[in-house]
């Protein structure tokens, strides 16, 4: 008991259990760094080492002058920890290098492969006895019923063979956990028509970012029976359709439903609420395409959505395609393909006509003999696109911003449009003279025709870096004239402005559409 009582033989203890445990050295210096410089005198493991030799050598009683009255050595030599040398026997030791453990790791693949034997197969002049010995047969019916090994492939087999058949399948090729290195978004899907305990959790979905609203909505429900969520649903995904929710799953009936025409990547919401929609609002994904013949001229396809649309708006769709401009002596008509000299009128919707098919038959001819008709047609149109090219002038009123406008003469050419003021003709502003490029011009067009056979056309043109206009009023006629005229020049230019000008405006387009929603 006198030996727990010594404070120094309980520090030495101490401080040589810390030193004799640690593998990496440091608390060995640690300790000593922390020792005061004047509590003991500091004596080296060399020296201890040959004090001892040197009382062993002069035969020291352990009662002697080296022990203290505890019976330990002294306390100089006490003070500091025993030298840890590579003999010791210690329980715990330093983890081994990665090179060392990756030697052992090669043993023992070695080892391993040297237990395997290599058999070259010879086909030519082989021993029966051999090929019995190297392919022992397996008597499979001396098993009995022992169980055979099943692969996992043969299990998912079997699972995939209980599954029933899921109709939204065609919808699985647009999971974007199912791809890799396609761009892909994650939207969280509210299910109103799940039960009460779903319906508060949101349904994960990973979508391809190039998907529509409406391969969404498919993929939602093929995700939705493969989960096996109660109750089924309804087998057509027309029945359902996306609406905005909010982060407690509330759907936000004040907007509109997605546009199911519309990718998913331009919508920027992370939560979404599928709604099943009611019977009567059932959207009709059949488009009707309406085939329109024109003698000498081969024949046009129109797709529409809706067949309540008029024949008078169909024609104009035909016309606006094939560019034909109807004037004075110049007018067309419809009629049903089948059913020649029968005048269709125009006010009457699609859905009326018994056929798809119509013929567009130029006014006061008959279709038997419109080849030369209509032939001459195409080379008074192009003698008309040529002759757009010469220099012509207009009388118009350039309009202003505050409802004002200036008389100017406008000129027209292949190479330039000029703008100059009538003298004598300015009120308000001072009007100066403007000289544009043709190579710098992106469209023209009709804004508005007014009843008192007066209608504003629009002049687009690009400067520096941006697409400014003018606006100009004139008389039905003169306007549509100067309009085609501008237009001839474009398309026969071919200028890049304007397909710059497109792309410009499908952009707004677009992003108003995204602020509306």
């Amino acid at each position: 008991m006198a030996m727990m009582d010594d404070k120094l033989f309980l520090i030495t203890h101490i401080r040589n259990s810390f030193i004799t445990s640690d593998d990496t050295g440091m608390c060995e210096l640690i300790l000593d760094c922390d020792e005061a410089p004047g509590d003991r005198k500091h004596v080296t493991s060399a020296e201890r080492r040959n004090k001892s030799r040197h009382d062993n050598k002069n035969g020291e009683n352990s009662t002697g002058g080296s022990l203290s009255d505890s019976g330990l050595e002294s306390d100089a030599e006490l003070a500091h920890s025993f030298d840890i040398l590579p003999d010791m026997d210690f329980e715990s030791h330093r983890r081994r290098s990665n090179t060392a453990q990756r030697l052992d790791k090669l043993k023992r693949d070695k080892h391993k492969q040297s237990q395997i034997k290599h058999i070259q197969w010879r086909s030519s002049n082989c021993p029966v006895e051999e090929i019995c010995e190297h392919f022992e047969k397996k008597d499979l019916a001396a098993q009995g019923e022992k169980k055979r090994a099943r692969s996992s492939l043969t299990m998912q087999l079997d699972e995939y063979a209980a599954i029933p058949d899921n109709p939204f399948m065609d919808y699985f090729k647009f999971d974007g956990k199912a791809t890799s290195g396609l761009p892909t978004k994650k939207i969280q899907i509210f299910l109103t028509m799940a039960s009460p305990e779903h319906r508060p959790f949101p349904l994960e979905v990973i979508t391809l970012a190039t998907a529509k609203v409406h391969d969404l909505i498919g993929l939602i429900c093929w995700q939705y029976t493969v989960e096996k969520v109660d109750p089924a649903l309804q087998p057509n995904i027309e029945a359902y359709a996306l609406h905005i929710a909010e982060d407690d799953g509330e759907v936000d009936m004040d907007f509109p439903a997605l546009d199911n025409r519309e990718p998913i990547s331009k919508f920027g919401f992370s939560k979404l609420a599928l709604v099943e929609r009611d019977k009567g609002s059932w959207p009709s994904n059949k488009s009707v395409v309406v085939t329109i013949n024109l003698p000498g001229r081969g024949f046009s396809k129109i797709p529409l959505e809706t067949t309540s649309i008029t024949m008078g708006e169909i024609m104009e769709k035909v016309l606006r395609k094939r560019r034909l401009r109807q004037r004075e002596g110049l007018k067309y008509r419809l009629e049903r393909q089948h059913e020649a000299g029968t005048v269709i009128d125009l006010e009457s919707p699609l859905s009326a006509m018994t056929t798809l098919d119509f013929c567009l038959v130029r006014q006061n001819s008959v279709r038997g003999d419109t080849m030369e008709e209509e032939v001459a047609d195409v080379k008074c149109e192009l003698a008309e696109s040529l002759s757009s090219h010469q220099y012509k002038t207009y009388i118009v009123d350039l309009l202003h911003k505050l409802w004002t406008k200036t008389q100017v003469q406008l000129a027209i050419s292949g190479e330039k449009i000029e703008i100059d003021p009538v003298l004598g003709k300015a009120l308000l502003f001072k009007q100066k003279a403007v000289t544009h490029d043709t190579d710098n011009i992106a469209c023209c067009s009709l804004l508005d025709e007014k009843h008192s056979d007066k209608a504003v056309f629009r002049l687009v043109y690009r400067t520096g870096h941006e697409f400014r206009h003018h606006d100009f009023e004139s008389d039905l006629e003169t306007a549509k004239e100067i309009v085609q005229k501008i237009m001839n020049i474009v398309d026969m230019r071919a200028c890049i402005i304007r397909k710059e000008y497109m792309a410009h405006k499908e952009k707004k387009l677009q992003r108003r559409h995204t602020l509306s929603l």
